[in-house]
């Protein structure tokens, strides 16, 4: 047996799907935007990154060889000094810090990689059936709303016979409530004439034969 309903205001129902349709949008864009940064940061610490430190370590390999030729030219035109090239040796040990420090970012970077991947999988797997619920039984709710709005609608619209006097009736009990008011009134007025008329005797009694004089 179906139940009824006990909808106590349309428009609250009308309000409630529009906001139900304002949340989904906005949802669906807030999943949007998160699968999209998602996606930035793991081309940028997969990609981006490696590439940029691979490009440091190259480039400091580079400076390193330099820096390790300028420090042989100074050697050999300073031979009687005592204290060496200082400049240069300090040039090249920087160079060999920037190296190693390239490589740990490399190194850091590709471990993050593998952490980030995993993170990312368990955020897809979380969010998967929101975006699912979003998709079915939200937008399966704003239908079945619409649906029921627009059957309460049609409802209300639907107008009740009016209760208009019947005048038909009236004008035709009228005149025969008149008449028979005044078939009362000549009756009565007949029976009234003939209580107060006089009564002949002929009337009163039977006629009785008259013997003959003697």
């Amino acid at each position: 047996m179906a139940k009824s309903a006990n909808v106590r205001s349309l428009e609250s129902l009308r309000e409630f799907r529009v906001a139900l349709i304002k949340f989904i949008d906005k949802a669906k864009r807030a999943i949007s935007t998160s699968d999209s940064e998602v996606s930035h940061m793991k081309i940028w610490i997969e990609s981006n990154q490696p590439t940029h430190w691979i490009r440091q370590i190259r480039k400091g390999e580079e400076l390193l060889n330099q820096a390790k030729s300028e420090l042989f030219r100074a050697t050999l035109s300073q031979p009687d000094n005592p204290r060496g090239p200082t400049d240069q040796v300090r040039l090249v040990r920087r160079r060999k810090e920037e190296i190693e420090f390239a490589k740990k970012k490399l190194e850091q970077t590709k471990r993050w990689s593998r952490t980030y991947e995993r993170s990312a999988n368990e955020y897809r797997g979380s969010i998967s059936p929101l975006s699912s619920s979003l998709d079915g039984s939200a937008l399966k709710a704003v239908a079945i709303i619409e649906r029921s709005i627009s059957t309460l609608e049609q409802y209300l619209s639907a107008v009740a016979p009016s209760l208009e006097p019947k005048t038909s009736t009236t004008t035709s009990t009228s005149p025969s409530i008149s008449r028979k008011g005044e078939e009362e009134t000549e009756q009565n007025a007949n029976e009234h004439a003939n209580r107060n008329s006089p009564v002949n005797k002929s009337d009163q009694s039977p006629d009785v034969p008259m013997e003959p004089d003697e």
